[in-house]
């Protein structure tokens, strides 16, 4: 999802604004002036981490986009430790999913075979706290590779993240998230509260 079609879904992208601390306004579904002053903030904090940071190719500064800030510093701060470790092995690492509406969410559910366990609601991608990494050669995704565990343990670094290769069940090393909130129910809860 691009933050374009984001942002299309005003009610969503204004839900997601306010729970980022951007005060949008009412959850109205206008795209009126307090939603775009609250557009600009998040744009502003977001051209900061990049400066900070630094900016990576194409496809990641895509994903990049459509998280909060806050998650952006903490990707780029990721991407920063990760590219030149894969360099180093011969391939590239890239983002490949950020935030995610409830209806891509359930979509990706409903996948056979299964790629999530969680419905639309109940990942922290549906609100702009998780991001997913792919490892490339070239072109070519590569679906099974080492890399996944030695560039997600890299986040482990970080303060406030969780690493998807640490979990218990259902382990994913292309996982990394920011921990503002204990569980996705509590997360779920601030960002549906009017």
């Amino acid at each position: 999802m691009k933050i374009g079609d984001i942002m299309l879904d005003t009610c969503y992208w204004q839900r997601l604004l306010r729970f980022g601390g951007y005060a949008p306004g009412e959850i109205d579904g206008v795209h009126g002036p307090c939603t775009r002053a609250a557009e600009a903030r998040w744009s502003n904090d977001a051209a900061c981490a990049a400066q900070e940071f630094g900016r990576f190719d194409t496809r990641s500064e895509a994903v990049l986009a459509t998280l909060l800030p806050a998650t952006q510093r903490v990707a780029r701060q990721w991407l920063r430790m990760a590219v030149p470790k894969a360099q180093v092995a011969g391939v590239e690492v890239r983002l490949i999913c950020g935030t995610r509406s409830y209806a891509e969410q359930d979509a990706l559910y409903r996948q056979r075979p299964r790629v999530t366990h969680a419905k639309g609601g109940q990942s922290m991608h549906n609100f702009g706290l998780a991001f997913d990494f792919g490892v490339f050669c070239g072109r070519e995704y590569l679906e099974k590779s080492l890399l996944y565990m030695s560039l997600g343990r890299l986040s482990m670094q970080l303060p406030q993240v969780t690493w998807g290769g640490t979990w218990k069940s259902l382990i994913d090393p292309a996982h990394i998230q920011l921990n503002l909130y204990p569980n996705t129910a509590a997360a779920r809860r601030v960002f549906e509260s009017q």
